[in-house]
């Protein structure tokens, strides 16, 4: 097993606070923190990148970058094929990656006067494949971040490693579902040692979407003491429908589809090929807004073939956890329900026994999100989810 150090970032961050917002920026780079408030002003935030440092025990894949979109198109075309075995031949071992990553974030407050000493929970958020942090903050009404600050909540949303502002290393040997665990377990420790934004929260709550709820799920399993509460969006324990999903995306090669944004990136990040290849799996007409469709086709992001080729193998069951559960998921969500999460019968609470046998069914709620579908934050019904998942946490003494 070879030890990789990695890309060592040297900047220094800092420990101020800006008066004019009481928003605390330790963590931060100072040359990257800048404020803003939230699309429905009801938080305060501060964006900029944080170093999380990490040791992961990734897979050496036996899988060369695509040349063309040709190439990029029959990988996939064999790692869905009847009997395909690509998955199992491309793994030649581990590889233990040691690294420091800059991860793009964004620490919001609620902006009601609340002074900062008396919110104790933070909700770390964790997107899903194609999305990047924007997709918890899209617009007034549309807005998870608003709805948690309305609530008392602070949040941190943030890029997944080779999204948006955070780091974009190898995207076949690096940039895999196993790091991607490690790095929300690293913020986690951030957090629990006041090194973003200076502040000790009482309780640290993991808020997943779809990709997102898996590696949040990986966490658990792995480092069942780093959340006090768990919320699963855009999620069940059934991952057979995946291949579709992904068929359906089209992946393209994102320095081909879109040169002026990815140009620059190695033909191993792709992104959903074009506005059907994120309707059909994603949004369910007409309980949508087009303007926000849009606006989500606007902002897809990169992802990458190493989280493709692994993103299976870290969801087990986090048998060692036994805090709150909350799971809401789209009465439409075609990944994870294939269009019907009431069929043959209510999906989501068998997210319990089969990967959270440990969760005490007085701690466990489920809420299938009346006309919506896996995008759930950007469906017109997206509110009900919200207010759903604030009372949940609530209710469960955050």
């Amino acid at each position: 097993m070879r030890s990789v150090c990695l890309v060592m970032l040297s900047s220094v961050t800092t420990a101020v606070t800006l008066a004019a917002t009481g928003v605390p920026v330790q963590g931060f780079h100072a040359e990257t923190a800048k404020f803003f408030p939230s699309k429905g002003n009801q938080a305060i935030c501060v964006n900029g990148i944080v170093p999380v440092s990490v040791s992961s025990k990734n897979v050496i894949l036996d899988l060369a970058s695509p040349t063309t979109q040709f190439n990029a198109t029959a990988i996939f075309q064999e790692l869905f094929q009847a009997g395909s075995t690509i998955a199992q031949r491309a793994q030649l071992g581990e590889r233990l990656v040691e690294a420091t990553y800059g991860i793009g974030g964004n620490l919001c407050l609620p902006r009601n006067g609340t002074p900062i000493d008396a919110i104790k929970t933070i909700q770390v958020l964790t997107h899903g494949v194609g999305l990047e942090k924007s997709y918890w903050d899209i617009a007034p009404g549309y807005s998870y971040v608003d709805s948690a600050a309305t609530a008392g909540y602070a949040t941190f949303a943030y890029d997944r490693l080779g999204v948006g502002q955070s780091d974009h290393p190898d995207p076949i040997q690096e940039v895999q579902a196993f790091i991607e665990v490690e790095i929300l377990h690293g913020l986690a420790q951030l957090f629990r040692e006041k090194k973003i934004g200076g502040y000790n929260f009482t309780n640290i709550v993991g808020v997943g979407h779809s990709f997102g709820s898996i590696l949040q799920v990986g966490a658990n399993r792995k480092y069942p003491q780093d959340f006090d509460g768990v919320v699963l969006t855009g999620f069940t324990a059934t991952i057979t429908n995946l291949p579709y999903t992904i068929l359906a995306n089209n992946p393209s090669i994102a320095a081909l589809n879109q040169p002026d944004r990815f140009g620059k990136l190695p033909y191993g990040y792709l992104v959903h090929n074009d506005a059907i290849a994120i309707q059909e799996p994603f949004f369910r007409y007409p309980y949508f807004d087009p303007a926000v469709f849009q606006n989500q086709v606007d902002r897809k992001d990169a992802y990458t073939f190493g989280e493709e080729f692994t993103i299976g193998a870290i969801l087990e069951p986090a048998t060692a956890y036994t805090g709150p559960l909350d799971v809401v998921t789209g009465q439409f969500d075609y990944p994870f329900c294939l269009g019907n999460c009431s069929f043959p019968d209510d999906q989501l609470i068998k997210v319990l026994p089969s990967l959270y046998p440990g969760v005490g069914r007085e701690k466990f709620e489920s809420f299938i999100v009346p006309e919506n579908g896996h995008y759930i934050n950007a469906h017109r019904s997206a509110k009900l989810a919200f207010d759903h998942t604030n009372t949940f946490l609530a209710n469960n003494g955050f």
